[in-house]
């Protein structure tokens, strides 16, 4: 069995014995990969690296072709983002990113470019405070472009007019303008607001994401739509149980939805 060494993003952990555990990871050359870490469950002394879910590693396991699940050897720690796990909303949000990425993708199906998306969206996460939403719809417009199913956002994909946007088209991957929308099983209805949210966290820098400014209700509505963007995409994906508290996290009751965040 070759020994590989390489940079991992801890997606989640589940018991496997009275002293050891399995944890899944996204590598970064490797794609998601099932780890057992042999008494992995005694504590953080025998693994100072930390092998706690969410961290960036330095990873060594053992690779055996034809099987899922591969023995973890050691690890260095390469960043705890420490400051997100002090709020809720940002903890959560980088929750909901690693289950996405779990979730949607087959193991070591490799795919630097999601790796760069998860691991960009917990630095930014871990550096801004404000708006996590923003960078959570950020971060998964750069996972759907690394899965295949990005978002074209630059105008009608019917006609290439830039508005006014009436709904989005779930098999072309971008919205049709009121001339063009036809209702469909493909089509959703979406306001002109929205596309313009999403052109504008498609190609800015996080930094300038968190700045947008969001009404509760719009926010719901595009939560809404990522799921069912998801759903049609992923086969057999029925939703990500982090996603179901965010809502409430970011924007509070559905009464409280008058309130600009």
């Amino acid at each position: 069995m070759p020994l590989i060494q390489t940079e991992v993003i801890i997606l989640g952990s589940r018991k496997f014995s009275e002293s050891s555990k399995i944890i899944s990871v996204f590598t970064k050359d490797r794609g998601r990969v099932s780890l057992l870490v042999k008494g992995g469950r005694k504590g953080t002394k025998k693994f100072p690296g930390g092998l706690e879910t969410l961290n960036r590693v330095e990873a060594q396991f053992y690779h055996k072709s034809g099987r899922e699940l591969h023995n973890f050897r050691s690890a260095d720690l390469v960043e705890a983002y420490a400051s997100l796990r002090k709020d809720l909303a940002l903890t959560y949000t980088a929750l909901s990113l690693a289950e996405t990425v779990e979730r949607t993708t087959l193991p070591e199906d490799a795919n630097a470019g999601l790796f760069a998306a998860l691991a960009d969206s917990f630095s930014a996460l871990n550096r801004i405070s404000i708006h996590p939403w923003t960078i959570r719809w950020r971060g998964l417009l750069g996972i759907c472009r690394a899965l295949g199913f990005g978002m074209s956002l630059e105008g009608c994909q019917a006609c290439g007019r830039k508005g006014p946007m009436r709904g989005f088209n779930l098999s072309r991957g971008g919205f049709v303008c009121s001339a063009c929308y036809q209702p469909d099983a493909d089509t959703v209805a979406l306001p002109g607001e929205i596309w313009g949210i999403l052109r504008f966290l498609n190609s800015c820098p996080a930094d300038a994401a968190v700045r947008l400014k969001v009404a509760p209700p719009t926010g719901r509505r595009l939560e809404a739509f990522f799921l069912h963007y998801f759903k049609y995409h992923v086969s057999g994906l029925r939703g990500f149980s982090t996603w179901k508290a965010l809502p409430q996290t970011y924007w509070g009751s559905k009464a409280d939805n008058s309130r600009e965040s």
